[in-house]
């Protein structure tokens, strides 16, 4: 009995470590998965803000480019008009 007792008592400090050791490498796992999940947070956030930035700076290009095509057509008209004189 007292043989009986002190393998079972052996066998549960095994069984203990083992499940110790499990919860600390999952609690480890825990954190690491927060820190990736706010460091890809923060480069999401970044990510669009910087596209959003992106789009405004085409959209004012684009107008600019629309300007100047207009400019360079009254332009061109004006220059041969004068031609024609």
């Amino acid at each position: 009995m007292d043989l009986m007792s002190i393998a079972l008592t052996g066998g549960i400090a095994v069984i203990g470590y083992f499940l110790k050791q499990t919860m600390e490498d999952l609690k480890k796992t825990k954190e690491v998965a927060y820190d990736v999940k706010n460091k890809l947070a923060v480069i999401e956030n970044d990510y669009l803000n910087k596209h959003a930035h992106l789009s405004d700076k085409f959209d004012e290009l684009y107008g600019a480019v629309k300007d100047l095509t207009s400019e360079i057509k009254s332009l061109t008209k004006e220059i041969n008009k004068k031609k024609d004189l």
